[in-house]
């Protein structure tokens, strides 16, 4: 096996992990904060799940950098044009930014449980997108609109869910 198909594997696992875990992350959250306090299970399940973030987001910028040091290396310095590129790379940023600054509790939780959501996503759809013909600035438009748009369906989720917690007897 190449190097190449090594990166890509790797690339490929640490989105999955991305994604499932920032999927998850949410789903976990949100049954969590439902009575009103996360118990020690509960914290147990969130800590793990983010752990499975944090390897899916090192295996993706190692993978990442990696392929296109090694494309470069071969000669394909035209790749660096690609709007797609610079779109994922600085969705990886703004991941890794994200998950520094909810670390820290400097964030508010809805934009960063947004933008944590939004981003794996949108860095999973854009590396499967392979015939989007659209301009950078395009790409982080749509992804600025959808950044806002999850974090209000994801907030009228909570609204709705921990508000029929309340009426509801277990």
């Amino acid at each position: 096996m190449d190097w190449h198909t090594i990166l890509i594997i790797s690339h490929i696992v640490g989105t999955v992990l991305g994604v499932g875990g920032a999927t998850f992350a949410e789903i976990f959250y949100l049954k969590a904060i439902k009575d009103g306090e996360i118990d020690p299970t509960e914290g147990s399940f969130l800590k793990t799940t983010y752990f499975v973030l944090r390897t899916g987001l090192v295996l993706l910028v190692l993978s990442g950098f990696s392929m296109l040091a090694l494309k470069v290396s071969q000669g394909a310095s035209g790749y660096l044009y690609n709007p797609i590129l610079w779109a994922k790379l600085t969705i990886t940023i703004i991941i890794a930014t994200n998950a520094l600054l909810l670390q820290a509790h400097a964030i508010p939780s809805w934009l960063g449980f947004s933008l944590s959501l939004t981003s794996w996503y949108a860095a999973m759809i854009l590396g499967l997108w392979r015939s989007l013909d659209a301009s950078y600035v395009a790409i982080m438009l749509f992804y600025i609109v959808w950044v806002l748009a999850v974090g209000f369906i994801l907030e009228r989720i909570r609204v709705w869910y921990i508000g029929n917690s309340r009426h509801t007897r277990v």
